[in-house]
């Protein structure tokens, strides 16, 4: 018996945890087949890219290699170096949003009302510190 898990529509069997692959076995192999983003959400009754990005994220945290990158749209790979480029581009995008925490992250390190020790004023502009 199946029944429609309603917090991510995506339908699970009766042992607890077991989810059935619904973006995997729609994609194409290798990259020079990729499907877009809006072919994907019609066949896979998405209706939005917001609920297919969260079905293809739950797929991958269960196991499923589903490749994606540069507005090519997504598709299995055919091969490691197509996994190797994958796990090459989300390297660089799990840095860069490291990176912008990381400057976020440092602002809230300095008190507030604090002056700046290059002698800018709030408003970032410089102040005759003499």
């Amino acid at each position: 018996m199946r029944k429609q898990n309603r917090n991510n529509r995506i339908c699970t069997n009766e042992e607890s945890g077991k989810t059935d692959f619904i973006i995997d076995p729609l994609l194409p192999i290798g990259k020079e087949n990729a499907i877009t983003t809006q072919e994907l959400m019609r066949i896979s009754g998405c209706g939005s890219s917001r609920e297919l990005r969260q079905r293809i994220a739950l797929e991958r945290e269960r196991g499923a290699i589903i490749c994606s990158g540069s507005g090519r749209g997504y598709w299995k790979p055919k091969n490691r170096q197509e996994i190797q480029e994958f796990i090459k581009i989300m390297n660089a995008r799990a840095w860069n949003t490291l990176k912008a925490a990381k400057s976020a992250k440092k602002a809230l390190r300095t008190p507030e009302g604090q002056q700046s020790m290059k002698g800018d004023d709030e408003n970032g502009e410089p102040q005759n510190v003499f």
